[in-house]
């Protein structure tokens, strides 16, 4: 194969993936990056689904789709504090086990205190801890 060829695949290919990496945070001191996220983990519980998506605005603000519903709240605190003011949704219904995992979801985020990121792994703490990897949510 032509290495020649080759090279601008590559580019192609880090060009895309990079696209899903967060970027630096804008706040004074915040050591938490704003983008992407989606939820890998509620407390010791795995999300194996990878259906709920966040993202950390560059005004510290979060947003993001649930297993049910869009979502935004306010955040009113700078890292690595964390505390969101009303959690505002797009109001549909959610039963089963999508709308377990919304209300877990939520609550442990109206409930969070904290919030880190290290090693590529975001994570909210509180209560029930949640853990995030950098990337979009699966539809």
């Amino acid at each position: 194969m032509n290495r020649f060829l080759t090279i601008p695949a590559v580019m192609a290919a880090v060009t895309a993936l990079s696209a899903c990496e967060p970027t630096a945070g804008s706040g004074a001191g915040s050591s938490v990056p704003t983008g992407p996220y989606v939820l890998v983990g509620i407390g010791s519980d795995t999300v194996p689904q990878r259906n709920v998506g966040l993202t950390i605005e560059a005004d510290g603000s979060i947003s993001g789709q649930a297993p049910c519903n869009h979502y935004s709240a306010p955040q009113t605190v700078d890292p690595p504090g964390f505390k969101i003011g009303e959690i505002n949704t797009s109001g549909g219904s959610c039963g089963g086990n999508a709308g377990r995992l919304e209300s877990q979801y939520f609550n442990a985020l109206r409930q969070a205190d904290g919030i880190t990121y290290l090693g590529g792994v975001l994570k909210i703490t509180g209560p029930t801890y949640l853990t995030f990897e950098p990337g979009y949510r699966k539809e």
